[in-house]
């Protein structure tokens, strides 16, 4: 296959999983950094299920289900239903929320596109049926520390920075209720 053939169709693949934007950072190998030694601090907005303010990503004692988005994606948009859906699931079970045992975030990537207003974020939220913590990555130092170049991509990230589990592209509501599963159960060995 000639080159720009297979560059073609690469991306027409890649595109298919979700809303791609640049490379990102990686070792010789290909593999991404997926540590994170230091938190992030992100700007949380006042929407439905968020308060104003800030969080750190990780948060020492607490996996944090971490879903990077963009506002102008629909696959990001799709996804967050089932965000939602294992948030719930997790609530039966866990501590849900900022000061519990699972956090659920998403992450609004304003870094490579045009930013919004927290007014106009708090409303889109609102549209989306958004009840959980929504956070801005202003500076893109979340999605470059973990590697997230297409949204929506979710993590599980222990309190360390550790991430025991990723998609991207989307899945569902059971896999990521899976997901923090998998960490809450690494976290406790």
């Amino acid at each position: 296959m000639k080159r720009r053939a297979f560059i073609a169709a690469t991306a027409v693949l890649a595109a298919g999983s979700g809303c791609l934007e640049g490379g990102a950072d990686s070792d010789d190998d290909g593999n991404s950094d997926e540590s994170n030694e230091s938190a992030v601090e992100l700007t949380t907005v006042d929407a439905p299920g968020s308060e104003g303010g800030t969080i750190d990503v990780p948060s020492r004692g607490q996996i944090q289900l971490v879903n990077c988005i963009r506002i102008t994606c629909p696959t990001s948009r799709a996804m967050l239903s089932r965000v939602g859906e294992a948030r719930e699931e997790l609530a039966t079970a866990r501590e849900v929320g900022p000061d519990g045992d699972v956090h659920v975030v998403s992450v609004v990537d304003e870094y490579s596109g045009s930013a919004s207003s927290p007014s106009e974020l708090s409303d889109w939220w609102a549209q989306q049926d958004g009840d959980w913590t929504l956070a801005v990555d202003e500076d893109g130092a979340l999605f470059e520390d973990y590697g997230v170049t297409g949204t929506p991509t979710t993590l599980a990230v222990d309190g360390t920075g550790e991430v025991h589990w990723r998609d991207e592209g989307g899945t569902t509501a059971n896999n990521l209720v899976n997901g923090v599963e998998t960490a809450l159960e690494a976290s406790d060995s």
